[in-house]
């Protein structure tokens, strides 16, 4: 602030200071002059002026302390309120008082005189205590709901209770109870002001000079209410006066400090502020050239519009429309360079920040070039004034080559996917095969060294093992039409020709029949096969032929990977439109991690866990087809070393009857079931 300034404000505090004192003095004279005709209006009106100074005051402190967080102001505020209370009632049932006077005069009167002087005398020590050691911030509210059950306590032992010790006898005097309290409180207030002076110094000076004030003409003014026959003596008219220099000195500190002094140093503040407002615009006119040199030489594209109209653009937004130059582009509508999928977008974008002056982050979009090309751009936008009249600066980036490259480096991941899958399915096809191989080998060689056998001239021996030897070759004839017929429906189904042939059965019967059907081969490896349902009867369309390749498939390998001694569970559930077929075992199992490739094709578990049992890794990817075709759905959940099981899920339909054949290789259930069970050796 200038020096004039501060001169200009310093006659101000005087010429307040002026009024102020002469206001006291013209009203502290006209009191004294009325006290010789109504000592009821003097005393009237010394408790409205002072108890009116405690109640600004309190209303002050409780409404800015959210602001200051001032504790020692709040106490001080909340603590007077209340000793503003009990001063109207001191005032009230004054005698002559048209109101409580009737409630024995002066007795009653002076006993809440000495309740609120002591109230006081304690808010000023409480105040000083948390001044003195700031504490954490006090709750208002609390604070608040504390002195006023203080106050109600002391309101009814002085007018319900009447327990508070009398302080006055009509036409004797005051009380020894009276006169001590007195001294008591001369000596608190002036034993408080010490303790402010020589603690409280560290604190803003003039809160300081009119706090000190007050305690000290607090405590001088109760020497004068120590003797007093009637309360229209001189010495209470002395008392009384100072009473109100000292409210007057403590609504001077607490308004003064609290209100009027932050608001003095923020308008210095702003004087300051503003000085320096001015030098910045005078900075940014003078360097307006400087500014444009900068927008100009950027490398993101610049432009401000206003009524939707180009009115500033710099070099790179007029390249960046195929435009030769900045002129050719200032004055053409907005809606030229954008797109119809964006216009909404921008639109929005626009109106927020010329009319709610919102910035947003940069959001990917496309722009509209002159001629007609389509570029991918990033864009942000601001408000701003331009010339004097609001605007919206926006900022756009081309990012075609980021997009192209981010195409690429999309196109190198897909591919680097599909050379990972092919390579997965080549492995899968070379294990394939190494395995296909390996199962067309063990059978030949197994006929050939039983026809090798049987080619010999043998003895008895040989011809009663010949019937052995026919059996194996058998089995293993078996086997090798097992996977011919495999291998002929993978291409019937991928060349599309795996047709289905579906009919109206009982599927319970059906199920149950295939179970039944395959029971020698689990008891001839001492496995326990059960079959349960919940349905007797159930018709539903299904392909007979295929169901009971599904049943023989997932029974043929829980045989073969369940131990002797182990169980087998054929379960079905009704669930209305479906039925549930569930095949569980106890036997070897298979890790978690392994469940995800059983299905597929080729797929097939590590040979360690599946021992010595023979198989080419497509069974059970032809029977999650087959279930596909009937529009089901197949689980499989296991546990290695406790066992696994397949649910499948058919949905229930019906067909008209009909017959047809697919031209398989073999004809009855029991070929069925021998060529389905041929790798099983026992």
């Amino acid at each position: 602030m200038s020096t004039g300034g501060i001169r200009r404000l310093s006659k101000s505090i005087k010429f307040e200071l002026l009024i102020e004192w002469s206001f006291f003095f013209i009203f502290m004279g006209f009191l004294i002059i009325m006290n010789n005709y109504s000592n009821l209006f003097f005393h009237t009106g010394i408790e409205l002026f002072i108890n009116f100074i405690f109640a600004v005051v309190f209303v002050f402190a409780f409404n800015t302390y959210r602001i200051n967080k001032n504790n020692f102001l709040l106490i001080l505020g909340i603590g007077y309120f209340f000793v503003a209370v009990l001063g109207i009632f001191h005032m009230l049932t004054y005698t002559g008082m048209p109101f409580l006077s009737s409630m024995d005069g002066l007795k009653i009167a002076t006993q809440f005189w000495i309740a609120s002087r002591y109230m006081g005398a304690f808010t000023c020590l409480i105040a000083i205590i948390f001044k003195i050691s700031p504490q954490r911030n006090i709750n208002p509210y609390a604070l608040f709901i504390a002195y006023f059950c203080i106050t109600i306590f002391l309101i009814s032992s002085i007018c319900i209770f009447k327990v508070f010790p009398d302080c006055y006898v009509e036409n004797v005097g005051l009380t020894s109870f009276k006169i001590v309290s007195e001294y008591v409180l001369c000596t608190a207030f002036l034993i408080i002001a010490t303790v402010f002076f020589i603690f409280g110094k560290n604190i803003d000076k003039y809160l300081f000079v009119c706090f000190e004030c007050f305690l000290i003409l607090s405590g001088v003014c109760e020497m004068f209410f120590v003797s007093y026959i009637v309360p229209s003596e001189f010495t209470t008219i002395i008392g009384h006066t100072i009473m109100i220099l000292a409210a007057y000195f403590l609504y001077k500190g607490v308004v003064e400090t609290g209100l009027r002094k932050p608001y003095n140093l923020m308008n210095s503040d702003l004087y300051t502020a503003d000085n320096k407002v001015k030098l910045f615009e005078e900075i940014v006119f003078n360097n307006e050239e400087c500014l444009n040199m900068i927008i100009n030489n950027s490398d993101n594209a610049i432009f401000v519009i206003s009524n939707n109209k180009f009115i500033f653009a710099n070099k790179k937004m007029a390249e960046l429309l195929g435009a030769e130059k900045v002129e050719e582009i200032i004055g053409i509508d907005i809606e030229k360079i954008i797109t119809d999928e964006a216009k909404g977008a921008v639109y929005r974008r626009i109106d927020n920040a010329i009319c709610n002056k919102l910035s947003t982050p940069f959001v990917e979009s496309k722009l509209l070039r002159l001629d007609g090309k389509i570029v991918d751009i990033e864009v942000t936008n601001s408000f701003c004034m331009y010339k004097g009249q609001p605007s919206a600066m926006v900022m756009l980036r081309d990012i075609t080559s980021r997009r192209q490259i981010q195409l690429l480096e999309s196109n190198i991941e897909e591919n680097k996917k599909l050379i990972s899958k092919a390579t997965e399915l080549n492995k899968m096809m070379t294990e394939f095969f190494s395995n296909i191989s390996h199962e067309l080998k063990t059978p030949l060689n197994v006929l050939l060294g039983a026809v090798q056998i049987l080619s010999l001239s043998g003895n008895d021996k040989n011809k009663l093992e010949s019937g052995k030897y026919l059996k194996t070759m058998k089995q293993n004839c078996y086997r090798l039409v097992r996977l011919v017929n495999n291998l002929i429906d993978i291409s019937k189904f991928d060349s599309g020709y795996f047709k289905m042939n579906l009919q109206n059965y009982n599927v319970v019967s059906v199920i149950e029949d295939i179970t039944l059907s395959v029971a020698d081969y689990a008891n001839n490896k001492g496995i326990d096969l059960i079959f349960d349902t919940d349905v007797e009867e159930k018709d539903m369309a299904i392909d007979l032929d295929k169901i009971e390749r599904i049943m023989l498939n997932l029974l043929s390998n829980a045989i073969k990977f369940t131990d002797k001694g182990g169980q087998i569970l054929v379960n079905m559930y009704d669930k209305k439109d479906n039925i549930v077929i569930s095949v569980k075992d106890n036997g070897v199992g298979m890790p978690k991690d392994k469940l995800n490739m059983i299905f597929e094709r080729f797929g097939q578990i590590d040979k360690t866990l599946a021992r010595n049992s023979q198989g080419s890794g497509i069974g059970l990817s032809l029977v999650k087809s087959i279930v596909d075709m009937h529009n089901g759905d197949i689980k499989a959940f296991s546990e290695f070393g406790k066992g696994s099981e397949f649910v499948v899920k058919l949905p229930v339909r019906f067909v008209e009857d009909k017959l047809l054949s697919d031209g398989r290789l073999y004809e009855s259930k029991v070929e069925k079931i021998s060529i389905e069970f041929s790798d099983i050796y026992y």
